[in-house]
This record gives structure tokens, sequence and C-alpha cells, in this order.
């Protein structure tokens, strides 16, 4: 006799079909296997390559767009935007970096650059060193014999003021970095400000007005830990007299905003962030002028990067307690042997011995 496909489905003859009890059980596992989804396949190995070759396509469109943001950004503040080539060293893997710092257009002796320091990075080490030196340092200058350091750029512009410095300190100066009150006024706001632990008070009853540098507003910070915007920033760097401890302690604040602005310059959220690169690029358009190029200034931001589980070592050239330099008649600074031999010396071990008592002044 004929069984039916499905014991469980009834049977067209008038005759009960009663099935075993393993065809009813049998029955019941094929009406639950059409019920349940079938596994999904596994994509194929062709489908896995398209997906990752998509992946690729799009992290290297959009790394290209990152390039062209930056280079864009770049051009409005170098003078070789379009120079690819990577970060010069000297044979030890260092590199150095002039900062010189001068008024704005219209202020007396805007050429002047009162604010001289070096930024070296050993690129091996991923450590900064921030290296001062005063306006009234008498140096030979190329071409014009002996006087003061800060007339360099207004002689020859930057090209002999980084000769200048490299002949002082027996370093080469692979690239500069110029700005004035502006520039660093807006450099501060574009990083949304910096907090600075204010060690004692400044008061300097003689300090200018902001917008009239021919009034006097005088000055008054008071201690302990403030948030500074710009143009606060600009005055607690720029301060000399009263208690703000002449030119060697406004070398020593300079370097600490500089220090500070750089740490917020190197976080991640601004390296690859376009919009806020756009936004410090903008700020310093009017107020910041370098030789670096695109690949030097991004190779640059991720040393920097790198080095902040570094303490930076700070070196001010000073007629402090250990210091290099004397009274060398007038206004004029000298090395304290007449020779610049222990400076050199101390500039060239700067990564490789200890901070020194007579460093920073005190």
């Amino acid at each position: 006799m004929e069984q039916p496909s499905n014991p469980l489905e009834s049977r067209s003859s008038d005759r009960p079909y009663m099935p075993t009890p393993d065809q009813f059980v049998n029955a019941l596992d094929d009406r639950e296997s059409e019920k349940r989804p079938s596994p999904p396949r596994p994509k194929s190995p062709r489908n896995w390559r398209r997906i990752i070759r998509w992946t690729l396509l799009v992290l290297v469109l959009a790394g290209l767009a990152y390039v062209v943001v930056l280079a864009n950004n770049v051009a409005k503040i170098s003078t070789k935007p379009l120079d690819l080539t990577g970060l010069a060293t000297d044979s030890d893997g260092r590199t150095n970096i002039l900062v010189l710092g001068k008024g704005d257009p219209g202020h007396a002796g805007q050429d002047l650059t009162d604010t001289i320091m070096v930024i070296s990075l050993d690129t091996r080490t991923k450590r900064v060193a921030q290296i001062s030196i005063p306006r009234d340092l008498r140096v030979k200058i190329p071409g014009y014999g002996a006087n003061k350091i800060n007339s360099a750029n207004a002689l020859g512009g930057v090209d002999l003021a980084k000769q200048t410095v490299s002949n002082t300190l027996d370093i080469p100066v692979h690239y500069y970095v110029e700005t004035n009150f502006s520039g660093l006024r807006g450099l501060v706001d574009a990083v949304g400000g910096i907090d600075v632990d204010v060690k004692a008070a400044l008061v300097d009853s003689e300090y200018p007005c902001d917008d009239n540098q021919y009034k006097v507003c005088g000055l008054n910070i008071q201690p302990g830990l403030q948030h500074m915007d710009g143009t606060k920033a600009l005055q607690y760097a720029r301060c000399r007299k009263g208690t703000c401890g002449n030119d060697f302690g406004r070398a020593e604040r300079q370097q600490e905003v500089i220090g500070l602005v750089r740490a917020k310059l190197t976080q991640w959220g601004t390296i690859i962030n376009p919009a806020k690169l756009t936004a410090v690029t903008a700020a310093l358009r009017d107020g910041l002028i370098t030789d670096m190029g695109t690949v030097q200034m991004l190779q640059l931001a991720l040393d920097w990067q790198a080095a902040q589980n570094n303490q930076p070592i700070h070196l001010v050239l000073s007629t402090g307690t250990g210091g290099y330099l004397k009274n060398g008649g007038g206004s004029d600074l000298v090395p304290v042997d007449g020779t610049f031999d222990a400076i050199d010396n101390r500039v060239h071990n700067i990564f490789s011995v200890p901070q020194q008592s007579g460093d920073v002044p005190e």
C-alpha cells in the first residue's frame, strides 16, 4: 500500500491511516526544518577583498583631502609652502628653529627682534630645549661688525638673523618663525587660551596701553592659576619692568607661554582636525611667517606631540647666579669669560647634561 509523503497529512482514502511513532516524530522534524531559516552563507573571499579595497580607497581620499587642507593653510603663513622635503637635522639628529619676536607695524623699532629664542628638537630621543638670547647681547653680525644681536634682523632680515645666531651659538639654524604682538595674541586665542600658574605678582606701572604704545596703562597680574586669553598672555610674556624681572624674567615667561601653546597645538584633536588647523592659520595670517613647508610642519607637530612626556629643557642666557653673561658697559651684555666657548659648549650638550643651576636666572 502506498503511504503518504507526510504521515500527518490527510489521506484521500476514507480509510484512516495511523503513522508509527517514528514516522510521527520525523514528520514533526520535517515541519520544523521548513520553518527554520537557513543559516547565512559566508561571504566569499572576493566580497571581503572588495570591502577592503573600498575602505582603503576612502582612507586614501581622506588623507589626500587632509593634505590639501593642510597645504592650503600652510601657504598662508609659509614662504615655502610647496617644500615637500622632510625635517632637516644636524649630524646629531637635532632640528633648530629660530623664533623671532618683534613689534606690530608702526611700533617703535618694529624691525628689532627683542625676542630671540632657539627651539631645539632632538628627533631621536623626542626631547625639546628652549634657548633664549637677550636682545642686548653684543655679537659679531656678518658684514656689520660688533652690534647688539637684536639689530641683525633690522640690518639684513631673517637670513642675517639666522646666520648671526648660528655663528653665536655654533649650531646650524634650520628654520625660522617670525611673529609680532598680534601673531602671539591671535595664536593663544586660536587654541582657546592657556592656563598659566603665575608664581609671583607682576606689577609694572609703566606698561603701555594695548591700543596705544605711547600711553601708559600699567599692569597688575596677581599670582595663582588663571586662564589667559591672547591679550593677557601677551601682557604676561611682554612685561619687563617693575616686578617683572627685566629681560631675563621676560624671556623665562616667554618660554613658558610658548611651551603651553605648543602643548595645545600638538594635541591630536588639533593635528587631525582641519577646522581647528584652519582657525589657527587664519589667526596667524597677519602676524606670523615661517620658512617651513607643509611636510616639515606636519613632521614637527608629530615629533613635538611625541615629546610631550619628556620634560623640556630651559636655558636663558643671563647675568644671574651661575649665568653665562655679564654687563659689558651701558646696556651691552657680553660673555663672562670674554668668549662664547662656555655658551656654545652648554648648547651643544644641552640634551646630554642635566639642567644646571645657571640655565635659568634666579
